[in-house]
């Protein structure tokens, strides 16, 4: 009989053990399209006079039941449960929870309990939350269930839970208080004696490796420690591997076939370690222990690269000041002050140019600057060309440049008035090859943009300024 009881444990712990919440991800992608108007673009010159024309995008299934919850964080996202023993300010030793009263998901306490058709029990919340995250469906067989026809609440269950009394997980340091798990679930936060025992210090989780720091829980000092101290605690794994090898090695077996010599080894007696006979496996784990070293040590510098660019943007944000070209990924926003005066200083000479800031496509990329211009026989339109400029990543980058130019002149009061262009380099073009001089002479662009009094009439020039996006992708 008690042997039958044991097996019955074991296979209910091995179910247990068999369950796996499902995860849906869903992966959204937008893509963005350009409308480009009857405008061509061109390559252009960076005098007026010397333009040349030229040319120029759910799979779904049946969810599958969990296979494995773990206990302690269940007992943590699950707070309507109690179990004697989950409670970390108790003294009580566990107690086998009787698979009649536990929920198959939370693997607590049955709370408000509810019977499906297909003869499952959960709590009323678990089986709810399940349901809207997994189609529906059962969470033992993956039987589609009717939230109106296919569960019950099970009231005899819940009048057994209620008549089982157990003593709070306090009573040893002065608790009177006897009641069913569910409602000294509801009593443990509120419990006078509970506050008496509270922790008043946080040990490291590589405390049982012999690392004795001890932080305050009200500060990060734990976090900190863990970040500043891995090179320690790798260390303190390896000697415990070490240690436990040595430990668990038996060099002597008994045996009764005598003397045999096996694998270079009498039989009966076993090899040593793999680690002390021949060191193998201590370099891998040196190997491994110096490899982490660099890698956080490149996560370091990676999050120190992050502040860095933070305090920039905060500045640039701040200061108005444009941000490091190196770090634009690409991206020109070109605001345009005084636009009036402007056009006014660029109709009255031909040679006249305006030249936007400098960008990178990464930092070890190729670098473009914009310019505004007005043709001498066309004084009623804006020209803009795209130019590369020299760098010092010229010499290890791919000649001719390779991408999409994507132009929007943004409209300030309404987006879906903003003006869009997207133009792919051609590699015929002299625009796209290395730069001789400090800014190409040949850009590639419109020479016929936009009509100036269009951007006025339109609303595109608010305070008598105008702002042009440009974003510059390799592909």
């Amino acid at each position: 009989m008690q042997r039958g009881q044991a097996d019955q444990k074991a296979a209910r712990m091995h179910s247990h053990a068999d369950l796996q919440h499902s995860v849906e991800k869903e992966d959204n992608s937008n893509e963005m399209t350009t409308t480009s108007s009857a405008r061509v673009a061109a390559s252009s010159s960076a005098t007026p006079t010397g333009a040349a024309g030229g040319g120029g995008g759910v799979a779904s299934g049946a969810p599958t039941p969990p296979k494995s919850l773990a206990l302690n964080q269940n007992h943590q996202n699950h707070h309507h449960h109690y179990a004697p023993g989950s409670d970390t300010s108790g003294e009580q030793e566990e107690e086998l929870l009787d698979s009649r009263y536990e929920c198959a998901i939370c693997i607590d306490w049955l709370n408000e309990p509810v019977l499906t058709s297909c003869g499952h029990r959960f709590c009323r919340s678990c089986l709810s939350a399940w349901m809207q995250k997994n189609n529906q469906c059962c969470p033992m067989d993956n039987k589609r269930l009717s939230a109106e026809h296919d569960i019950f609440p099970d009231n005899y269950t819940r009048r057994e839970i209620e008549q089982l009394k157990r003593d709070c997980p306090n009573s040893s340091l002065g608790c009177s208080v006897v009641a069913s798990p569910i409602e000294l679930h509801r009593h443990l936060p509120s419990c006078p004696y509970r506050r008496q025992q509270e922790p008043q210090e946080e040990k490291c989780p590589f405390a049982k490796i012999k690392c004795d720091f001890v932080g305050r829980p009200e500060t990060n000092q734990l976090e900190e420690h863990l970040k500043a101290d891995m090179p320690h605690h790798m260390q303190l794994m390896l000697q415990a591997f070490q240690q436990t090898a040595i430990a668990t090695w038996q060099p002597h077996k008994p045996s009764t076939s005598g003397t045999a010599m096996e694998n270079g080894h009498e039989h009966g007696q076993l090899p040593p370690p793999p680690q002390y006979a021949n060191g193998v496996d201590e370099q891998i784990v040196q190997t491994m222990y110096q490899r982490i070293v660099v890698l956080e040590q490149r996560t370091r510098e990676q999050e120190t690269r992050l502040e860095n660019m933070q305090k920039q943007l905060r500045l640039a944000r701040q200061q108005q000041a444009p941000v490091d070209p190196r770090y634009s990924n690409g991206t020109i926003v070109w605001r345009i002050e005084q636009l009036g005066a402007l056009v006014a200083r660029l109709r009255a000479n031909a040679n006249n140019q305006v030249y936007s800031h400098e960008c990178y496509t990464s930092p070890h990329g190729y670098k473009f600057c914009a310019r505004l211009n007005i043709q001498p026989r066309k004084p009623h339109v804006l020209s803009l060309h795209v130019h590369l400029m020299q760098s010092e990543n010229d010499y290890h980058l791919d000649w001719p440049f390779k991408g999409r130019i994507k132009l929007c002149m943004v409209h300030p009061a309404d987006a879906a008035l903003s003006q869009h262009d997207t133009i792919m380099t051609k590699p015929e073009i002299m625009a796209f090859y290395q730069p001789r001089e400090a800014i190409c002479t040949r850009g590639f662009g419109f020479l016929e943009y936009a009509n100036i009094s269009n951007i006025i009439q339109l609303g595109f020039c608010a305070d008598d300024r105008l702002l042009i996006k440009i974003e510059i992708n390799i592909v």
